[in-house]
């Protein structure tokens, strides 16, 4: 092979890191995976190798490279260019996809769309850790099927079940801090929402993608995108869903550290939660995977309460909702997590201790590395507080 490129070299001088480092990140990313690799040492040879372009890594590390840096082989140099395809089997490939997509019927749907529910309810009880890889495996196959399915209505309800995906597979992303393939999925479900021509849907993605801009501290954009969402989704959505925009945009005003039009937001979203067919079991066509009713919102604006410095209002949000919900286990160790973040700054310890325990133990077991650290920097607040006032 040559040494043309070097684009494996390239994608960690990007990201600033060592040999040393990369190795670092390999090693973590392959236990998070159940994956057996070679010790420190002799990973960082082969390494230096397969940047050099002196050797092609096997399957495996391939795998972990294309995850690491969020690229296909061949945009990192792996694909041996002597490897070459046999004349006419790109023709016969691309007719295969192409049948594939073709023989997808409604019952063959209708499987797909159980097979995406099955996956969510298992997010829902058990997070990343046990429904990252199989909606992964699912969001290939559909955006393959999409970019082949040639009949309008075939293509819309593909883009419907990408989406829907997409959306997921956004949240196991930043579940694992990795918050620019969470864009990138965002972005794939919006384009979705482009093809099925819901604005809705659109809408729904921009919201996702201004959650990433949040996580980094980014909260102007935030705002402007979640306002460009809620001017996206139709007017005569379901009130829940109008609701779940309208708390959108209290969440991310109140980021911000805008608390009047955050409350104004969220008191809108409450009026129309409790308008006539406010009613959960109300759902927007193209977004049945959304529920949103009277404790999810308890559970957002407690958040935002917390984050306003505003604690027994974010305390009482936040037991409520917790003693009436049934929330994901995503949903519910981030509301432990702000409860003891609450109690914490309103004196109470010992409580807010509880809540923190009961906060890690869940995001532990569904491998949320967001919350974990999160948890990490409130528990080291404290101490740092005290050493500025021992000096």
């Amino acid at each position: 092979m040559t040494q043309s490129g070097a684009p494996l070299r390239a994608a960690r001088v990007a990201r600033e890191w060592s040999q040393a480092k990369a190795v670092e990140e390999i090693a973590s990313l392959a236990r998070e995976r159940g994956i057996a690799v070679a010790a420190p040492v002799s990973l960082k040879t082969q390494l230096s190798r397969w940047e050099n372009q002196h050797a092609l890594p096997e399957g495996h590390y391939r795998a972990l490279l294309c995850e690491l840096y969020d690229a296909t082989e061949a945009e990192l140099g792996l694909v041996d260019p002597t490897d070459r395809e046999p004349l006419g089997a790109d023709a016969d490939l691309l007719r295969a996809e192409l049948a594939a997509s073709a023989a997808l019927d409604e019952s063959s749907l209708e499987l797909l769309r159980g097979q995406l529910e099955t996956t969510r309810k298992l997010d829902h009880r058990h997070g990343a850790n046990a429904a990252e890889e199989s909606v992964r495996a699912q969001l290939s196959y559909l955006e393959r099927s999409l970019l082949h399915a040639l009949r309008p209505g075939l293509r819309t309800e593909l883009a419907l079940l990408v989406a829907d995906a997409a959306t997921l597979a956004g949240r196991h992303c930043l579940d694992r801090t990795r918050p620019t393939a969470a864009w990138r999925h965002y972005e794939a479900a919006k384009m979705a929402g482009h093809v099925a021509r819901s604005p809705t849907l659109i809408g729904y993605a921009l919201v996702e993608q201004a959650s990433v801009l949040l996580d980094l501290g980014e909260y102007v954009p935030a705002v402007e995108l979640v306002e460009q969402a809620s001017g996206t989704a139709e007017s005569d959505a379901p009130l829940p869903l109008q609701a779940w925009f309208s708390a959108a945009r209290g969440h991310a005003l109140a980021a911000a550290g805008q608390p009047t039009p955050a409350r104004a937001a969220y008191r809108l979203a409450e009026r129309q939660l409790e308008g006539p067919t406010g009613r959960p079991d109300i759902v927007h066509p193209a977004l049945p995977f959304i529920r949103f009713d009277m404790t999810d919102l308890l559970r957002q604006r407690g958040h935002d309460h917390m984050v306003m410095r505003e604690n027994e209002a974010a305390i009482e949000d936040l037991e409520q909702s917790l003693n009436t919900g049934n929330h994901s286990s995503r949903a519910e160790a981030g509301a432990h997590a702000d409860l003891a973040s609450a109690l914490l700054s309103a004196g109470q310890p010992t409580a807010a201790e509880a809540h923190a325990r009961l906060a890690r133990r869940i995001a532990t077991r569904i491998g949320s590395l967001r919350l974990t650290s999160r948890l990490d920097r409130t528990a080291a607040e404290p101490a740092a507080a005290d050493a500025i006032r021992r000096r």
